[in-house]
């Protein structure tokens, strides 16, 4: 490691070899990168799935405070990860994996059991995230420029 002093006073420390700039990722460890992050935004679906079954029927009086409060989480950590990934299916990984995870929370089992009841709490938790997941993929830019799919050439175009 070289000390260098700046003429501004301060104090520099770079390694000697540092000259180049970094090679930038091949396609592999992109895609490589890519597949992890849409894996973990699929497991962060998924346990705000669980989560929020076990947790929607919290309320004050008769409004659902927390399924209100879980439809608001579930539409900004949508957006957010459509955000981050630069694409719709960004925002559809958590939303599709919460979908399925209430869904099956949902459904009678043959012992009567089952996590999200037929109350008021329980239809405002799932009709609520479906829309607001769903609405979250919609607000989210398509990873190509807007109306890309309407400028291609069709079949006129061809010859």
């Amino acid at each position: 490691m070289a000390v260098d002093e700046k003429p501004s006073g301060g104090v520099s420390l770079t390694k000697d070899d540092e000259s180049s700039p970094a090679a930038p990722p091949s396609a592999w460890e992109t895609a490589y990168i890519a597949a992890v992050t849409y894996l973990m935004l699929v497991m962060l679906g998924l346990l705000l799935g669980v989560l929020g079954s076990l947790h929607h029927g919290w309320s004050v009086g008769k409004v659902p405070v927390a399924a209100i409060a879980l439809i608001a989480v579930n539409f900004a950590v949508c957006r957010l990860a459509g955000w981050g990934m630069g694409g719709k299916l960004g925002a559809a990984a958590p939303w599709t994996a919460w979908t399925a995870v209430v869904i099956l929370a949902s459904a009678d089992r043959a012992e009567g059991d089952l996590l999200i009841a037929g109350d008021l709490a329980g239809y405002v938790f799932l009709i609520g995230g479906m829309v607001s997941g769903g609405l979250a993929v919609a607000a989210t830019r398509s990873a190509e420029p807007a109306g890309s799919w309407l400028m291609r050439p069709g079949l006129r175009g061809r010859g």
